[in-house]
């Protein structure tokens, strides 16, 4: 067992978490102001996507350099898939809400979603797709 206490293991897992997310968040919003301001695509409609392609990058980072499992790829990337899906309908609901409901501009509203769904990530993925502990 490693010395190093569990809170700064943990500290240490969110904070590998936060940095694999910014780059996952990178991709994601740039696919999305590209299919929003030079597709023409709807606001909705581009963030499912962005969320999607950041999803991908998001799961081979994660399982690399963030959590520690045994789990085989294959039941990893099942679960995985399965919060992507509560993911993928958080962020259209957010979405809808900032930009229908309160009328905020679909490239701030973009980002304010991240923020809601981003803790719910965090936990779903440590304990539900794979299952882990920090890292030493």
């Amino acid at each position: 067992m490693s010395d190093t206490p569990k809170s700064s293991r943990l500290l240490r897992q969110f904070s590998a978490f936060v940095g694999v997310g910014a780059l996952s968040t990178a991709l994601d919003y740039a696919v999305f102001f590209l299919a929003f301001q030079l597709l023409g695509l709807a606001p909705v409609g581009a963030a499912l996507i962005g969320y999607g392609a950041g999803g991908v990058l998001n799961y081979v980072l994660n399982r690399a350099h963030v959590f520690k499992t045994e789990r085989a790829h294959r039941a990893a990337f099942m679960r995985f898939l399965a919060v992507m899906g509560v993911g993928f309908l958080l962020t259209g609901y957010a979405m809808r809400v900032f930009t229908e409901g309160l009328d905020l501009a679909p490239l701030f509203a973009r980002i304010l979603t991240y923020g809601v769904v981003l803790i719910f990530n965090f936990t779903a993925h440590r304990f539900f797709t794979f299952g882990s502990k920090p890292r030493p």
